[in-house]
């Protein structure tokens, strides 16, 4: 049998066992915040860099159909709004995203923040969408503010073709959300319209 007085020096030189778990517990406490905190921004980010990828996609789309030529009937059968935005619109819901607001004919180019007159970003911030997770579609035919169509456009050929696909992003992450607020996203797509 051991001595009473080993036994009260090994009580008193071996550390607690109590405390040692609730230190590792407020340990363990404070670093999940952090790691949930940069758990959640980079979701945000990833997800920001997908919708701006499909934006890019969907404008492609739809500067690429609009700009393509029928070389049998010798006419561009997909140069107008309607099917540019039904283009557009496809890409946007391959992801979920609801289908575009068509800003035309009241605003076929958005107004631009740096005086370019390619109709390119940057825009103005009443060029976007006021509420999050909503495009908006600008069709900017020739560069030409309020120039339009609404069928089947002749007589374009070697022209320019400005499909521009604007978003207000709206993180899901209540913190990002909070800190940063929302961020706007644009894409556009220049292409010459085909034909001779």
């Amino acid at each position: 049998m051991p001595s009473p007085l080993y036994l009260i020096l090994r009580k008193a030189l071996s550390p607690p066992q109590q405390t040692q778990r609730g230190q590792s517990l407020v340990e363990f406490a404070v670093s999940a915040v952090v790691l949930l905190l940069l758990v959640g921004g980079l979701v945000d980010i990833g997800r920001s860099i997908f919708v701006s990828e499909t934006l890019a996609d969907a404008a492609r789309e739809g500067a690429r159909l609009g700009a393509s030529y029928n070389a049998a009937t010798l006419s561009n059968p997909y140069l107008y709004d309607a099917e540019i935005k039904s283009a557009v619109d496809s890409e946007l819901a391959a992801i979920g995203l609801p289908a575009s607001l068509l800003k035309n004919p009241g605003t076929t180019c958005p107004s631009v923040s740096d005086g370019n007159a390619y109709h390119n970003p940057p825009y103005t911030s009443a060029a976007y969408p006021p509420t999050a997770n909503q495009p908006w579609l600008y069709i900017c035919y020739n560069n030409t503010p309020g120039l339009d169509f609404t069928s089947p456009a002749a007589g374009q050929a070697q022209l320019d073709l400005n499909v521009i696909v604007l978003y207000t992003y709206g993180p899901i992450t209540p913190l990002v959300k909070s800190q940063f607020g929302l961020f706007r996203l644009a894409t556009n797509q220049h292409m010459t319209v085909q034909g001779s």
